[in-house]
């Protein structure tokens, strides 16, 4: 054996010649091993101009002298670099850090937190990881103040990143509150860690607090007929021209739009669909500058493009419900579309909502009463079949008034057929609207004696 087991150091022969530089070699390297204090850790080249003193632990991806030896002491003797590979418990000063190193047999580690640096990783009664840098283990945790207040301090890199506090069962998540994926403060809960409802949502602009989850806390619904479920034009799904309407308030776009329903379910097959969005509906002279999130329940097949106004989206894919917020551009004035179109391919969703505000709040059906209303603002038929059946003088006309279901948006556009008639002055009959909540049917006498028309399908259309 030529060196000691444990530093290293050069041991005499026996008849050896110039034991003295032996002896002095043992010395120089007890003399930088003992009490050792390096230079660096993280300097991965030699000085241009070393000193006897000079001693480096080697960080990887070293160069020149210090090439391929990671974690090994640099020792400068004798002109010359010694390297020595540290054995598990040696322990080294490291000065540019003014901190206390530990060799564990596969890294070098910071002793304890004496410095502004801190330690890489600290574990209390637990093992601390690359990604759990602190763990406690511990029946209670205690944060006291040092004479005056303390504040607890979760700090992410970017307003699209995470800043929570998880609250486990058996490591699977069950509550969080902070921030996640934006910066609107959030409660949520899960029944298996894997789906997430949103409990509480805060806007951080306004302080506006919604409880999506609650049915009776939801926001009011800017879209009419947001279910598709009212269906005067009795639309059975399929192909829509460019600018037809099927379920009420809903119209295919200028490519046209191919749609069905199924239950609650949509399905948008291909092309988009809009619903003009009447700012007076809402008492509003316009929607510009103000935030809106559209939303519906559980998009799959793809994603959902949506635009509002000149502001165009993306929904992903997803259970539950799903959201995207946009502000309508100073320019968006007046009538807003709003447009639904799939990424690529068909995709099916339910109950599609628009609200004010940045956060998305759960669908709150309106009593189908109301909600027929609001659409006969802008369509509506009546049912069955009006009569004119009288005995009149040749050329004299007979009236009956009609009264709209609802004072519609505008005076609207009469369609109408007529399944029989008799004594009819040429084609002087029909269904004409006074005002926006008056109409009246009317038919003119070929001759002295019975006239008579009857009026079938008839329908009043204000639509945007």
């Amino acid at each position: 054996m030529t060196d000691t087991l444990r530093l290293s150091l050069p041991l005499l022969a026996a008849g050896q010649a110039q034991k003295h530089v032996t002896h002095n070699d043992a010395l120089t390297r007890l003399d930088a091993l003992i009490h050792l204090s390096v230079e660096s850790r993280t300097q991965n080249a030699p000085p241009a101009i070393p000193t006897e003193l000079s001693a480096f632990i080697v960080p990887p991806g070293g160069t020149g002298a210090f090439a391929g030896r990671a974690d090994q002491l640099a020792l400068y003797e004798d002109g010359g670099w010694t390297f020595l590979m540290p054995r598990p418990g040696w322990q080294a000063w490291v000065a540019d850090e003014a901190e206390h190193n530990l060799w564990t047999g596969s890294e070098w580690r910071r002793d304890s937190p004496l410095s502004s640096l801190g330690a890489e990783r600290w574990g209390v009664n637990a093992t601390a990881d690359a990604t759990n840098r602190l763990a406690v283990s511990s029946d209670a945790s205690l944060f006291n103040h040092a004479g005056g207040d303390h504040r607890l301090k979760i700090n992410k890199a970017n307003a699209t990143g995470t800043a929570s506090v998880l609250f486990q069962s058996d490591w699977s998540g069950r509550a969080e509150f902070g921030f996640a994926g934006d910066e609107d403060f959030r409660v949520k809960v899960s029944p298996d860690g894997s789906a997430w409802h949103d409990a509480l949502a805060i806007d951080r602009a306004s302080g506006a607090v919604a409880l999506p989850g609650s049915p009776w806390a939801a926001g009011a619904n800017l879209l009419v007929n947001g279910d598709m479920a009212i269906n005067q034009r009795a639309f059975a799904g399929g192909a829509l021209a460019a600018g037809a309407y099927g379920f009420d308030r809903w119209k295919a776009d200028a490519g046209g739009a191919n749609l069905s329903l199924s239950g609650f379910t949509i399905m948008l097959n291909s092309g988009a669909i809009v619903q003009p969005v009447e700012p007076a509906l809402w008492g509003l002279a316009s929607f510009a500058g103000l935030k809106l999130t559209l939303s519906v329940d559980n998009l799959s097949g793809g994603s959902l493009s949506v635009t509002v106004g000149s502001q165009s989206g993306t929904i992903t894919a997803g259970s539950g419900r799903r959201f995207v917020m946009l502000t309508p551009a100073p320019g968006d004035v007046g009538m807003l579309p709003v447009k639904l179109a799939p990424s690529s391919g068909a995709v099916s969703f339910a109950r599609v909502k628009l609200e004010y505000g940045p956060l998305a709040t759960g669908w709150a059906v309106r009593p189908l009463a109301i909600e027929q209303q609001l659409c006969r603002r802008y369509h509506a038929r009546l049912g069955g079949q009006i009569l004119i059946d009288a005995y009149q003088a040749a050329a004299a006309s007979s009236r009956q008034a009609i009264s709209l279901p609802v004072s519609m948006r505008a005076t609207p556009a009469v369609s109408f057929a007529v399944s029989s008639e008799l004594n009819v002055q040429g084609m002087d009959r029909g269904v004409v609207a006074q005002s926006t909540e008056s109409a009246y049917a009317y038919v003119t006498a070929q001759a002295l004696g019975r006239v008579r028309a009857a009026f079938d399908g008839i329908a009043f259309d204000a639509e945007l």
